[in-house]
Parts: C-alpha cells; structure tokens; sequence
C-alpha cells in the first residue's frame, strides 16, 4: 500500500522532458514546487514541504484557466497531483474532489498517454486518501463506513490484495456478510498474499452466517485443499461434512487415506476428530493414540486426547450427581472410582503445557482437572500462571 514517491519524482521528470505543449511560467513553476514539496517528503520531512505544494497549486489553479493551458493534458495532470497531496495531508474530501475531477480531465486530454504514469501516480494518491479514511473510520467501528472508504479506494488501485482484504474486514464486522464474501473470493487466486489462510478459513464461516450450507462446505473443501496440514482448515472440513450428515463419508474418505498412509500422523489425528464428532469415543481414543505414537510431541493431539478421555468421566459423573438414591458414602467412593479413571489424563494435559507453556487453554484444562481432583494447591499454582500470561 506504500506509495512509491520514486515513481512520482520520475514520473514529473519525464513529464517535463516528453510533453510537446506549449508551458506557461505557472505550469513551470506547479511542477517546480510539486517537486520540491516531494524531495522534502521523501526525507521525512513533510510538513516542511507544504508550503512548496500550496505554491504548487495557487500556480496550478491559475494554470488549468489560462487559455493557453486550459486543455493542456499536463496542466490537468500536475493540477490532480497537487490536489490529491493535499487531500492526504488536510484530510479533506473536497481537495479529494479536486482531484478525481483533475485526473478525468488529464484522462480525456491525454491522448498519446505522455502523462499516463504521472496519472496513475495521482490515482494512487487518492487510493491512499481513501485507505486512511477507511483505517479511521474502521478504528471508530463505523464500519458501514469504513467499507465505503476502502471501496473507494479499490477504484483507483484495483485488485490491490491490502485494501480488498481490509474492505472484506469492514464489511465483515459491519455484518455485511454477502460484500464480505465477495471480497474475500477476490482474493482467492492470491495464495501469495499473507493472510490467504485465513480468507480461506473463514469464508465458510461467512456463508454459514447466511445460511448457505452448501457453499459453506465447497469452501470448506477448497481450503482444506489449499492447506492440507493446516489444522484449522481440516478440522473445519470434517466438522461441517459431518454435522450435515456426512458422518460415513468422510470417516471412510479418511481411512482411505490412512490405508495408504497408516504412519500419517495428522490423518490420525483428523481421523480422532471425526470419529469424536460423530460420538465414537473409543474410536477417538485410539485416533488419538496413534498420533501420539507417530508424534508424541503433537500438541493439538494431546490436547484432544486428552479433553475426550475427561468428556467419558464427565458423563460418569453426571450420572453420579442425579441418582439422588446414593448416601454419601455411596457417592464418595462413586467420585473415587471417577478420579481414579481420570489418572491416565494428566500425562496429557501436562504435556500440553510443557509443548506451549503459554497456551492459556492448554493450562486452563490443566486447571480443570486439578479442580475435579480437589486438588487445592496445583489449581492455584495453575491459576497463577494463567494469570501471568493473560
């Protein structure tokens, strides 16, 4: 999105080298300021070279309604320049308009495109004006707004992947969820742009807002395609498949793949999430496992092995809980048998957290289990570092 002033200083010295018409001393002494205002911009210093850009335009102004450079394609050229630096620095939409009008003037007299680039250089400008107000309008969540801004500034650098994603933003949070969508398909070509994981994501999540299922899962797919070791985006895949009923399906797909590739520890792994989705826990379990046999270093799949092996105890205890028949004694040893079965969980949880010691879900469920155990000490010790790294 960063302006390159390098264009813009070369673009007005090829201006004032290649163009033919006749110049007036205010045409001369515009390009003399502009490139001045753009020296001292270049060095960081800008607000030392406003007073060149307004001696720039009071010369200009005159310029474009002299009737010797009225129709003069550069006249109009530098005149949109000057307005749209302006518009960036004063923030105002009517130096903005200045601007745009200057640049469809400069379009329909440039005919043999010697100011093509200077052009373009002046579009950017206003590309950035309208950047700027989109980002503030964006941090004040008038994102209606904000949209409306970036959409604007689509217009003078289009298919720029910063501002297509930033407008998809905007209209995400206003809850725009079909302009999202459609911004974020923009830039589904751009795999080389840095947050192309992450449209692929949620794009199905955006079609699931509009109660579009079947589009939901075909992105699903594409990203899962796009990103096969991505954990987020299988993880998606096979938990929309099967909450639309495609239970068999896409355990049977998985498996497929696992006979062809039994050591795969990331199928194993999806195999465990599926096989969890569609209730068969024994079948996680052993999923699970066979991950860590492969990886025992293999965080999500400690974590999930984990969770699952506390989710079959937590339906024990449930049971527990409503048999109002139990004496006391009755429901203490029923709670013993309880803790006893859920022992073999906490090699998992504590390797969770020695993998990502800052993971505050990792140390979470570590917490959790320390508090079904009764254990005061290790919840609180747990509870203080959740604390440090919140």
């Amino acid at each position: 999105m960063n302006l390159k002033s390098l264009l813009l200083l070369a673009a007005i010295g090829t201006v004032s080298t290649s163009v033919s018409f006749a110049q007036t001393g205010n045409v001369k002494k515009a390009k003399s300021a502009l490139a001045k205002f753009q020296e001292l911009k270049d060095a960081g210093t800008v607000q030392l070279g406003i007073p060149n850009l307004k001696s720039a335009k009071e010369a200009i102004d005159a310029a474009v309604v002299n009737d010797k450079t009225k129709d003069n394609a550069e006249a109009w050229t530098v005149y949109a320049l000057v307005n749209a630096n302006l518009s960036t620095i004063d923030k105002s939409s009517e130096l903005a308009k200045l601007a745009e009008d200057g640049i469809a003037k400069a379009k329909q007299l440039d005919t043999d495109g010697a100011n093509k680039a200077n052009i373009t250089v002046a579009e950017q400008i206003l590309g950035q004006y309208n950047f700027n107000l989109g980002a503030e309008a964006y941090q004040a969540q008038k994102y209606a707004e904000s949209y409306s801004s970036f959409t604007k500034a689509l217009t003078y650098l289009p298919g720029d992947t910063l501002v297509t994603y930033y407008s998809g933003v905007a209209a995400l949070s206003n809850k725009d969820y079909k302009n999202a969508v459609e911004r974020y398909k923009e830039l589904i070509p751009r795999k080389d742009f840095s947050s192309h994981k992450t449209i692929m994501v949620d794009l199905p999540k955006l079609y699931l807002s509009m109660q579009d299922t079947t589009s939901a899962l075909e992105y699903a797919k594409k990203a899962a395609e796009a990103y096969p070791d991505d954990n987020a985006a299988m993880t998606q895949n096979i938990e929309l498949n099967l909450i639309t009923g495609h239970e068999k399906e896409t355990i049977d797909a998985i498996t497929a793949q696992l006979a062809k590739d039994p050591n795969n520890k990331s199928l194993n792994y999806y195999l465990g999430i599926a096989q969890s989705s569609a209730k068969n826990e024994e079948a996680a379990v052993a999923a699970y496992k066979k991950a860590l046999e492969i990886d025992p270093n293999f965080f999500e799949a400690n974590t999930n092995l984990a969770i699952t092996l506390m989710n079959k105890t937590r339906e024990k205890l449930n049971v527990v809980n409503n048999n109002r028949k139990l004496t006391q004694a009755q429901y203490d040893a029923e709670l013993n048998k309880i803790k006893a079965e859920l022992k073999p969980v906490l090699p998992y949880l504590e390797k969770a957290v020695s993998l990502q010691p800052k993971n505050v879900d990792a140390l979470t469920n570590l917490k959790n289990y320390y508090i079904f155990m009764q254990d005061e000490a290790k919840t609180a010790e747990i509870n203080a570092k959740i604390k440090e790294v919140e």
